[in-house]
């Protein structure tokens, strides 16, 4: 009965069943995708830095290391999503500490200058203001307005623009972009908790899940 139905069946309608598993497949992919993928275990230590930005106490128990890009949909969404109950519940309260690594794989002028910008406000100033304006408008790098808010930074601490114009920064893009490379890390955010690595966006729960558990084993 299976072979006659399918006999019957016009070239629109194998057209449609045809369009319906692709957007099965796409789905199932994007499923995936959002659900922080578990990798080995990370073997090697991960490098330490002035110009990482920090997030919670240096004594907390647990460090979670994040590689985020300010240009990737998934990074910002767990900056507006999930940050906020990671900080009142783990890093407020001294028990996690959060250190951004920002991948910067273009030698785009505005995108590294960016990064410059935000690791050396993040050593010498204050760093708030930019990252909220950074996650919530990453274009606004590109710019003569930010261009100007840069030189102004540049103009008003001799420190930031030594960091910003000198060696410093730039030696510290290339480092985290040689270390996201040698541990075969391949897309933002990246999440290295305990020794284990989690690739993609994961929702709050699932993060607290985690943080829980790797707290307990240690």
């Amino acid at each position: 009965m299976i072979s006659r139905m399918v006999k019957r069946l016009k070239p629109i309608e194998w057209i449609a069943i045809g369009v319906s598993l692709i957007l099965i497949v796409l789905i199932g992919i994007k499923a995936w995708q959002l659900t922080g993928k578990e990798n080995d275990k990370l073997n090697e230590p991960i490098s330490n830095s002035p110009l990482d930005i920090v997030f919670g106490s240096d004594s907390a128990k647990l460090t979670i290391y994040a590689y985020i890009s300010y240009h990737c949909g998934y990074c910002r969404l767990f900056f507006t999503d999930v940050y906020p109950e990671l900080e009142k519940e783990f890093i407020a309260p001294g028990k996690v500490r959060l250190v951004l690594k920002l991948v910067e794989h273009s030698n785009n002028t505005d995108r590294l200058n960016q990064v410059k910008t935000a690791v050396c406000i993040n050593r010498y100033g204050y760093y708030g203001k930019l990252h909220e304006l950074l996650v919530t408008n990453s274009s606004v790098i590109y710019t003569d307005e930010f261009r100007d808010m840069v030189n102004h930074f540049i103009d008003s601490d001799p420190l930031v623009a030594e960091c910003i114009l000198g060696t410093q920064s730039m030696d510290y893009i290339l480092q985290i972009r040689n270390e996201f490379d040698k541990f075969g890390f391949t897309g933002t955010p990246t999440f290295v908790i305990g020794n284990k690595v989690y690739k993609g966006y994961m929702p709050y729960d699932q993060f607290k899940s985690i943080i829980i558990k790797t707290l307990l084993n240690q």
